[in-house]
């Protein structure tokens, strides 16, 4: 796949998918009080259908070697009729117990869904060009902020919270019958048992992705660079809120600031990565990403629009320094990609959990210094270790 005539439907089918995955992603962030009150719960439990969503994306080591002995277009297809079911539960019913299912669900999609098709993107494009194709398939993360959230607030509005989520589903259907297709088969550098899907047969694959020393690195890397930025990222509202008395509605203004700065990171990516060479791209993120994150409690004493550029920065660099790391993940265990994939899929889930943990811990202090320390020396391990331990392999 590239990006010429011939190529443009199957990338506009993965743009789409993961557009409506992404979305169903984001929007429960603004919108959570509105869930709550429709499933007539606390704000506390409708937070814990995130924990369960989260619970579910820890499926993907389970569900990864699957995509390595079938076929990616038909995992994908299956992870967007969960993903579609998932919808339906929610919408059909305003039982608790129901919705915690659907968010579960919502969980093991995305688990299934997001390393079958980095795997597929790595069967069917270059090494040369993986940066570009991944960067521009990558806005649908920023393009579910900037247009799922506010399109998915208008319809709240007018027709109630299940709205969006039924919308989902059926969008969700639709891509699933696209990609079966318009998504032409990818060419695998081996063929696996697809008979072979035994408890031993799993542990079999992770010990030998695990021996692989670029493996251990790239995972080890992951899981910094989700810290450097989880742990002062959660607390980013609550330090604007009260060190600028900002409003909900201006916070608002403050997220449309992160979506673009994340649109700008993959624009970025995409232009650069391939030229300069995955691993440069992401050291370069990565100290663009520390140095912001020592500057970032200074550009709070020049006032409130410094103060945002500083969050943008923060937000762009780490999503360019993701969007590098993706194409250099897909060439780490070419036999064993979705696998291999899927373990950098819950690296960066455990980071984001334990970030939100520490950041929330931390904030007990109410020091956005603190905050910005932390992530800057994880930033700063993650580099030292992507220098020292991938420095043979290929950019």
């Amino acid at each position: 796949m590239t990006v010429d005539s011939a190529s443009k439907t199957p990338l506009l089918v993965v743009l789409l998918a993961r557009l409506v995955l992404n979305t169903a992603f984001r929007i429960i962030y603004p919108f959570l009080p509105s869930i709550a009150r429709g499933l007539n719960i606390s704000l506390a439990a409708a937070s814990g259908l995130v924990t369960l969503r989260m619970a579910g994306m820890m499926a993907a080591p389970f569900v990864g070697p699957a995509a390595d002995r079938y076929s990616r277009r038909h995992t994908m297809a299956a992870a967007l009729l969960i993903f579609a079911l998932a919808g339906l539960l929610l919408t059909g019913t305003g039982a608790f117990a129901v919705a915690a299912v659907a968010f579960l669900f919502y969980g093991v999609a995305k688990a299934i869904y997001d390393p079958t098709v980095y795997a597929y993107l790595g069967d069917s494009v270059p090494y040369r060009q993986r940066g570009r194709i991944i960067g521009i398939v990558e806005l649908s993360w920023s393009g579910a902020w900037l247009l799922g959230v506010p399109v998915s607030g208008f319809v709240i509005e007018r027709f109630g919270w299940r709205a969006p989520w039924a919308f989902l589903s059926v969008l969700g259907l639709l891509a699933a019958w696209l990609t079966r297709a318009h998504l032409p088969p990818s060419r695998r550098p081996i063929e696996h048992d697809r008979g072979n899907l035994s408890v031993a047969s799993l542990i079999g694959d992770w010990r030998g992705l695990l021996l692989r020393r670029p493996v251990i690195v790239l995972l080890s890397v992951s899981l910094f660079l989700g810290l450097a930025n989880e742990i002062p990222f959660i607390v980013y509202g609550a330090w604007l809120e009260t060190t600028f008395g900002l409003s909900i509605s201006t916070l608002g203004v403050a997220s449309l600031v992160v979506g673009l700065a994340e649109a700008a990171a993959e624009l970025g990516a995409s232009a650069i990565t391939d030229r300069l060479g995955k691993r440069r791209s992401m050291l370069m993120g990565f100290a663009g990403l520390a140095v912001t994150l020592i500057l970032l409690p200074g550009l709070a004493g020049l006032g409130l629009v410094a103060a945002l550029a500083g969050v943008a920065l923060m937000m762009l660099t780490f999503e360019f320094t993701i969007v590098s790391l993706l194409p250099l993940a897909t060439e780490l265990a070419p036999d064993m990609r979705a696998s291999s994939l899927s373990l950098v899929v819950t690296s960066f889930s455990i980071s984001r959990a334990l970030g939100a943990v520490a950041g929330g811990w931390l904030w007990r202090w109410e020091s956005i210094g603190l905050h910005a320390t932390v992530g800057a020396v994880c930033a700063l391990a993650a580099a030292s270790l992507l220098w020292w331990g991938m420095a043979d392999e290929q950019d």
